[in-house]
């Protein structure tokens, strides 16, 4: 069952679900569409520029399966130059044909991806800002973000 709260604040902590080992790399070079991501077309290893978190701790655990989740503020996201985008702004870009980059052509994928935000209390880290950046400075800093 996913907790919700009323209201999330930029102080409040965001949780990913992922692997054992630590959190997969994001590609900030990969492709921008956010319908793309949010409904994880082309599966595992797709290149993505974006990491999927969440308001609700059970919702990363459901993403973890038998990983771990890993917690992180915004101010951490920040602090390393990376994007953020809310789940109340996702669910503005995911509105009819969708907007910018969540746009899509088919209106169908848009509306289930924001059903997908709005049910998962969804947030994405933006990492296209990283891209040129030496990819084990990358690395650690990524490590950094995550405990």
């Amino acid at each position: 069952m996913v907790v919700r709260r009323a209201t999330w604040k930029h102080s409040d902590p965001l949780f990913r679900g992922d692997t054992a080992g630590g959190v997969q790399a994001p590609d900030p070079a990969g492709p921008p569409s956010i319908v793309r991501h949010v409904l994880y077309l082309e599966g595992a290893g797709r290149a993505s520029p974006y990491l999927s978190l969440s308001e609700s701790r059970d919702s990363a655990q459901y993403f973890a399966g038998s990983g771990r989740v890993y917690r992180t503020t915004l101010a951490a996201a920040t602090a390393a130059d990376v994007g953020h985008l809310s789940q109340r702004e996702l669910t503005r870009l995911l509105q009819g044909n969708g907007q910018g980059d969540a746009a899509g052509s088919r209106p169908y994928q848009v509306a289930q991806a924001r059903k997908y935000v709005e049910q998962w209390q969804e947030h994405l880290f933006d990492f296209r800002g990283w891209i040129g950046r030496d990819p084990g400075a990358a690395r650690a800093t990524l490590n950094s973000l995550f405990a």
